[in-house]
């Protein structure tokens, strides 16, 4: 569709600037979230499992009732279908993971993982590639984030066994660098002018 006369960029902009006081505190809160759960799957790695697995769950249901509710709320020139997508798939891993026993819990939350951050880890490159369109700068660590997300996924499908086995180390090591990432974002996160 073409829209003759709008001013896409000022759109954008406006959209951005309404969100980014809200969105600074949610990406400080989320990533001491992350590095506190990675920390705690370091030092606790058997008993932080059950407790690694309800929290995962309950982050990944959260995190697809966000990006449904943030789909909703997009301006209609900025809306993403895979906003739903990711949504509806987080939505169902999170809860499939609550009811999934924990002796299968491991080798499933491995490749429902490896899935969910394939997809994760695009959205991220995507999201760093259009805030570069628009001049904004600092985004060089969320398409490293992205592409670290993506290498894990594929580290995840290539050896689920071993993933399985070292489950609790692979989520504390990505939990712990994408809560640094999210830190460094929302620390760089500012108005466009």
């Amino acid at each position: 569709m073409f829209y003759p006369g709008f001013d896409f960029e000022e759109e954008f902009k406006r959209n951005w600037n309404r969100k980014v006081k809200r969105m600074r505190w949610i990406c400080l809160l989320l990533g001491l979230l992350m590095i506190g759960v990675g920390v705690a799957c370091i030092f606790f790695p058997i008993q932080a499992f059950d407790v690694v697995k309800t929290i995962a769950a309950v982050i990944i249901i959260g995190f697809g009732v966000y990006s449904i509710i943030n789909f909703c709320l997009t301006s209609s020139y900025f809306k993403e279908p895979i906003h739903v997508i990711t949504g509806i798939i987080n939505i169902l891993f999170g809860i499939l993971l609550l009811q999934t026993p924990s002796e299968i819990t491991a080798m499933s939350l491995t490749i429902m993982f490896a899935i969910m951050l394939m997809f994760y880890g695009a959205e991220k490159i995507a999201f760093a590639r259009r805030f570069s369109f628009f001049g904004m700068i600092n985004t060089g660590s969320y398409t490293f984030s992205g592409v670290l997300t993506i290498l894990m996924a594929i580290i995840f499908l290539i050896l689920p066994w071993t993933s399985a086995i070292l489950i609790n180390y692979i989520i504390a090591a990505y939990l712990i660098i994408d809560g640094v990432t999210l830190l460094i974002e929302a620390i760089n996160i500012k108005k466009i002018r």
